[in-house]
């Protein structure tokens, strides 16, 4: 590995506020997982399906996409479990399985223009992952970004162990041998006294990432717990800055959001953005929320 670990601590910062300002329940879209702006639209990516969601941030129509089979919720044990997605250079978007079970290790290519879809197993990238970061158990990708030619995956830790970050070169998304170029422990710290994991990641410009993190009383990446809240956080893609800032995201009546929050996008003057809940009941629709955010600006 050419760069080594260099851990990043969380660092609340009280000039930096997230505040949901609008709520849009999604009817037909539960377990929400990833968010990403595609050609104005948003697409919401499901953990418990074979399909994905295309969001109109206009009218909030919402158009379903399978991608394999019915595209129906399946049970745990059988779920795909998609938790991240990217978006590379050709439009292509590619979305990537936790890896937390065996079966969760497929990564999906969609090729938006032609509506086609590519689906292929990729255990070697996820056992690249678990021994970069020494691992005793799976790993649990939940949020990925792309940073030049490299592909920052997002490992989310689960009671009280850190999250984590570990590049890969790019080609892994076109089949090539997975090697980790760089790793980086992210603490994140806890809420109400509950441990926070990653839960999403997204790009601000070249410089920057955001992130969200949820705290949720849980002790392995497969079990579901209660949520203490969540929090968006900000740090420098070249490790710059060796601490990440964060605030509490706060619902609309100023109370703080006791939501788990798993897809998370950034308007390009990072004045807003939008979020994506999971209520981890197929049975409970997704909610989409509208954010206002103060304090991060896209130069850094």
């Amino acid at each position: 590995m050419s760069e080594r670990n260099v851990p990043i601590s969380a660092i609340e910062d009280r000039a930096l506020l997230a505040r949901v300002v609008a709520t849009h329940t999604l009817t037909g879209v539960s377990s929400g997982s990833a968010l990403l702006l595609v050609d104005r639209r948003l697409l919401a990516v499901h953990d418990d399906a074979f399909r994905v969601t295309w969001i109109d941030p206009l009218t909030f129509e919402v158009e379903p996409w399978v991608l394999q089979g019915e595209g129906a919720p399946l049970r745990k044990r059988v779920k795909p479990d998609f938790e991240a997605a990217v978006m590379t250079v050709d439009g292509a978007v590619h979305l990537l399985g936790s890896g937390s079970t065996a079966k969760r290790c497929a990564i999906a290519r969609l090729d938006v223009a032609r509506r086609d879809v590519t689906i292929r197993d990729n255990a070697a990238l996820y056992e690249c992952v678990r021994g970069a970061l020494a691992l005793d158990t799976r790993p649990n990708i939940e949020g990925a970004v792309v940073v030049g030619e490299r592909l920052r995956v997002f490992h989310r830790g689960v009671g009280g162990r850190p999250s984590a970050a570990v590049e890969l070169s790019l080609g892994v998304l076109r089949g090539e041998q997975p090697r980790a170029l760089a790793l980086q422990q992210i603490e994140l710290g806890a809420l109400d006294g509950i441990p926070l994991g990653v839960t999403d990641v997204a790009a601000i410009g070249e410089k920057q990432y955001a992130l969200v993190a949820a705290a949720e009383d849980t002790t392995d990446a497969v079990s579901d717990g209660p949520i203490a809240g969540s929090l968006l956080g900000v740090l420098a893609t070249d490790g710059a800055h060796r601490a990440l800032r964060w605030t509490r995201l706060m619902d609309a009546d100023g109370r703080p959001l006791r939501r788990k929050v798993e897809g998370l996008v950034i308007d390009a003057d990072c004045h807003g953005g939008w979020i994506l809940t999971d209520a981890d009941d197929a049975q409970v629709p997704a909610d989409l929320c509208r954010i206002e955010i103060e304090g991060l600006s896209a130069d850094g």
